[in-house]
């Protein structure tokens, strides 16, 4: 599967230098990192969190998970939590479920990264498919999505390094 013309014209627009990354199908960041030979935390995944229809896209670092509370904390309401998979198909239908890039200007809305993450020198994330990703320099991708970063990530047991 092609990346989506929507995130390449989006990287161009904004004058960004990135990679393309075509792999086998995976589900799981720890699967992706090892297909491209890189540490699981330079891998962003992106998450969408809702409160009353106002969604917001959270990204940490693919060997962690998220704190519902330090969620809550960030976005300032008690009331944030992930999207079920059948709320994100409606408002994501053209994106494969748990591939959404955390691109938030596609989507018109907020971002929310993890402090953790901006520690490595580049960062990859699913390009909207389970089969391709984008690279780029991690304060580049800070620069062009302008998130607000804050601690949102516990790190999980399970880790893979390149």
């Amino acid at each position: 599967m092609a990346v989506d013309k929507r995130i390449l014209e989006y990287l161009d627009d904004n004058d960004v230098d990135y990679e393309v990354y075509s792999h086998p199908k995976v589900y799981r960041t720890v699967e992706e990192a090892r297909e491209l030979g890189v540490d699981v935390d330079e891998i962003a995944k992106c998450l969408v969190v809702t409160s009353h229809g106002d969604r917001s896209l959270i990204v940490v670092p693919g060997g962690h998970r998220i704190s519902n509370d330090k969620i809550r904390d960030a976005t300032g309401n008690k009331h944030s939590r992930l999207e079920t998979e059948d709320e994100m198909s409606e408002e994501f239908f053209d994106w494969e479920l748990g591939a959404i890039p955390p691109l938030g200007d596609i989507f018109d809305v907020p971002v929310y990264v993890d402090k953790s993450l901006i520690g490595h020198e580049t960062v990859l994330f699913t390009a909207g498919s389970h089969t391709d990703s984008i690279k780029m320099n991690t304060a580049d991708f800070i620069n062009l999505i302008r998130p607000d970063i804050v601690d949102l990530s516990e790190e999980e047991d399970q880790r893979w390094s390149a």
